[in-house]
Parts: structure tokens; C-alpha cells; sequence
């Protein structure tokens, strides 16, 4: 048989071969394709709506409020086609009640910043994100950055900054009146008290002071004045027991030293204890006032208006008392959460845009904000910013909020007796027990 025989006949062969066996190899081709198209239906990720709920941050390069979370939820839309963030925003009066009400009805959203409120945590809204968190997050995190979004051993926020306050210091004040600001921010009671009889004064000859050692302000939420009613040791509540305690002798001493400022050394505004936020605040930016207590996000903003009519500063830590460190309470770790969800697919992508969100590539923007780092990676972002560096040295004696769900409540009574005892109108003493016997009677046994 000659070759070109033998490959003619071997091709016919596949050709009788392919007609007797084609139709059910094309079955079997179809049967694979539609396989892999229900095995990558099943695995596809799951679309659709994400609804968040966020408070304005203040971005100090553009002055806008909600540009980076807008600019955030944009990023990820477009990281993961078919996902789409529902964005509400919250305001910092009534946003806290709204989200407890909300969760309490179940028309709560499904992600918002309350991972380091032991009220969302304690109550079963939450989910734990334990077995979410990547190991090499988990490592980076400082572990007081965990504690504040842990309840009963389980992780339900991831951090994203934290934040502090600080007396800003008039810089151009303290110089007229020749006083230099305390050495590396640490200052006394006792020297603190001496600056601000110095720079308490009348400027236009009036025979009254017009320029104010010290002022600030007094409302629930805002923990500004704190550093001094902690400054001789006091706990709010007791750490072991978790009861209140803030009526005992280091409270009502800490409380006399504000209370002296106004009445005793005649150093605050006049209007100190019934001022508002803004007014407060006004009284600084004009000059009226030498010092005043503020968070750490008015460092960039000072800074961002330096040039059109601000003010000249400089920071100082709280004065110690018989604690002997600059204490104050801060709650303001800000953790994001994923609140309970039914279908796995949307608890994975909220859960992925939560750790977007908090990512380690994102710490460097907290410098717009006046925010600090929550991760070890980001310990060196204020190095070299002499305020900013300076504040967040005190973070290190920061009381974190006490781990009760009735807080909300607990402070709201307080800050109003302490608010009567600096306004005259009860002694300390008078004040924290009247406080105590409020508080608890409604919230403990």
C-alpha cells in the first residue's frame, strides 16, 4: 500500500469516526459550558445596595465635610461593578439618637461608624468581625485601637482614627504679656492658674478685663473640660466594677479646680459654663481668649487659616493635679461596623468596604483632618508637626468612655450638674452627689 493510500484512508476514518461520534461529543461540550456557567453563577459576587450612615469630618485643605466619603464610596463603585453605596449623612446633634432609634426598630443602615459604641456592640446589632480581619491588619493595629471596638471578647468595628483634645495657646498673647508657653506643653495646676491671672487684662481701659485666661464650653458629648475634672486622679467609672464613682473625693476636687478659674481666680470669659460651641469658639478666634480647650482637629484648621485674619497658637497638654500626668477622657475612636445582615454575600461586601475604608493606605490622609493613626504603621505621621506630635503624646492618658450602654444618658446628667456647679449655682460637692443619686437610680442597682 503506497502512503498516499494509507493517509487517505486514514483520514476517511475520522471523518466516519467524527459522524458517528459528533453528536455526542457536542453533548457532552454543551453539558461542560452550561457546568461552568451555573459553577460561576454560584460563585459570582453578590450585587446591589449598601446603605451608609456618616457624620461630616472636616477636611481642612478644602474645607468640605463629606467630600471624602463621597470620594471613597466612588473608588470602591468602581472596584466592584454592580455594588452601589446608599449614602446618608448624619449630623453630630441628632445623628447618635437617630442611629440608636434606628437600630432599636430595625431601620437601621447597613454600615455606619459605631464599631467603638458599646451600645451597638452590647446589644446584638452588630456582626463580629473577628474572622474577618486580615492577620496582617490585626498585627498593625495598635491594640488599644481594638479595645475600643471589642465587647464580651469579639471584634465588631474596624478602626479607622482616633482623636484628643488639648488647650490651644494664643501665641501672641502669651508674648505681650511676656510669658513663655509651659516647656514641652507640661504645666501644673498651680502654674497654670499663675499664666492665666497674667493674662487676664484690660486692654482698652475700661476698668475691666477684656482678654480672658481661659475659656470653653459645657455640653453633653464633648469632653473638653475633662482633662481637668480628672486631673487629681478621678475615675468616672470604677474599671474593675464598672459601677459609677465620680462623687468621691478626687471628683469633687477636680470639679472645685474648674469651678475655682471662674469664681475664685476670675480667669474664664464671663461667659464660661453658658456659651455654646460656637460662641466659645469665636471668643478664641477674636483674641478674647488666651486659652482654650479644643479637639485635635482645630490644629489643621487654625493652621488652614493662618494668613486671613486667624490666630497665631501653639498647644499645651492639660495641667496635672495629684495624678501628676495630663489626663483627659477621649471616646472619639471612630471604628466603622456592619450591622447584623441576613445574606452572607452582602455581609461579605459590606465587610469589604469597611476594611477599604480603614485600609493602612488611607492613614496618611488623617493629617487633613486633625485625626490620628489607629495603626502602628502610622506612628511616625506626626513626627515632625510640633502641636500635632505634641497632642498625640497625650493620648497615652487617655481614659477611654466608659463601657456602659446607658453613657448617652449618664452624660447627659453630669455635664448638666457640672454645668450648675461652674455656673454658681451648687457647690461641687452639691453637684457630683446630686449627679450620683440621678445616675444611679436610673442606671444601676
Amino acid at each position: 500500500m503506497t502512503l498516499k493510500r494509507a493517509v487517505t484512508l486514514f483520514l476517511c476514518a475520522l471523518i466516519i469516526l467524527y459522524i458517528l461520534a459528533g453528536p455526542q461529543l457536542l453533548e457532552h461540550m454543551k453539558h461542560q459550558y452550561e457546568k461552568s456557567q451555573e459553577i460561576e453563577r454560584k460563585t459570582a459576587k453578590w450585587t446591589g445596595v449598601i446603605t451608609l450612615w456618616d457624620y461630616p469630618r472636616l477636611d481642612t485643605r478644602n474645607g468640605s465635610r463629606f467630600r471624602w466619603i463621597r470620594s471613597k464610596i466612588r473608588q470602591f463603585e468602581k472596584q466592584n461593578p454592580g455594588v452601589y453605596i446608599e449614602f446618608r449623612e448624619l449630623d453630630w446633634k441628632e445623628g447618635p439618637n437617630l442611629l440608636k432609634a434606628a437600630a432599636k426598630t430595625g431601620a437601621n443602615p447597613d454600615i455606619a461608624p459605631v464599631g467603638s459604641e458599646f451600645f451597638f456592640a452590647s446589644g446584638g446589632y452588630l456582626e463580629a468581625l473577628d474572622a474577618y480581619l486580615d492577620p496582617a491588619d490585626k498585627m498593625d493595629y495598635l491594640r488599644s485601637a481594638l479595645d475600643t471596638a471589642t465587647c464580651n471578647g469579639k471584634l465588631y468595628g474596624f478602626p479607622w482614627m482616633t482623636t484628643g483634645y488639648t488647650l490651644l495657646l494664643n501665641s501672641d498673647l502669651f508674648s505681650e504679656r511676656g510669658i513663655s508657653p509651659p516647656e514641652n506643653g507640661e504645666w501644673t495646676y498651680e502654674q497654670f492658674v499663675e499664666a492665666l491671672k497674667q493674662l487676664t487684662y484690660d486692654t482698652n481701659g475700661k476698668g475691666g478685663p477684656d482678654v480672658f485666661g481661659f475659656n470653653s464650653f459645657i455640653e453633653p458629648g464633648y469632653y473638653n473640660i475633662f482633662g481637668l475634672l480628672l486631673s487629681d486622679g478621678a475615675q468616672v467609672m470604677d474599671r474593675s466594677t464598672g459601677l459609677y464613682t465620680f462623687d468621691n473625693p478626687e471628683a469633687v476636687s477636680g470639679l472645685q479646680k474648674l469651678c475655682d478659674l471662674k469664681h475664685k481666680y476670675k480667669v474664664t470669659h464671663p461667659g464660661f459654663g453658658t456659651m455654646s460651641e460656637s460662641e466659645a469658639w469665636s471668643s478664641f478666634l477674636k483674641g478674647q481668649t488666651a486659652v482654650y480647650t479644643a479637639g485635635s482637629w482645630t490644629v489643621p484648621y487654625l493652621r488652614s487659616l493662618q494668613g486671613t485674619g486667624g490666630v497665631n497658637f501653639t498647644v499645651a497638654k492639660f495641667p496635672t493635679g495629684k495624678s501628676d500626668v495630663p489626663l483627659m477622657l477621649s471616646g472619639a475612636t471612630c471604628s466603622y461596623a456592619v450591622f447584623r445582615q441576613k445574606d452572607e454575600g452582602k455581609r461579605r461586601a459590606c465587610i469589604d468596604f469597611i476594611a477599604f475604608l480603614t485600609s493602612e493606605a488611607f492613614q496618611d490622609e488623617l493629617t487633613n483632618f486633625g485625626y490620628f493613626p489607629v495603626r502602628k504603621s502610622g506612628k511616625h505621621l506626626y513626627e515632625n508637626d510640633k502641636e500635632m506630635y505634641t497632642i498625640q503624646q497625650s493620648l497615652y492618658f487617655a481614659e477611654p468612655l466608659p463601657q456602659t450602654a446607658n453613657w448617652q444618658e449618664i452624660d447627659m446628667v453630669l455635664q448638666a450638674r457640672v454645668s450648675e456647679a461652674v455656673n454658681g449655682a451648687k457647690s461641687p460637692e452639691q453637684a457630683l452627689v446630686e449627679a450620683a443619686r440621678q445616675i444611679r437610680g436610673g442606671t444601676q442597682p
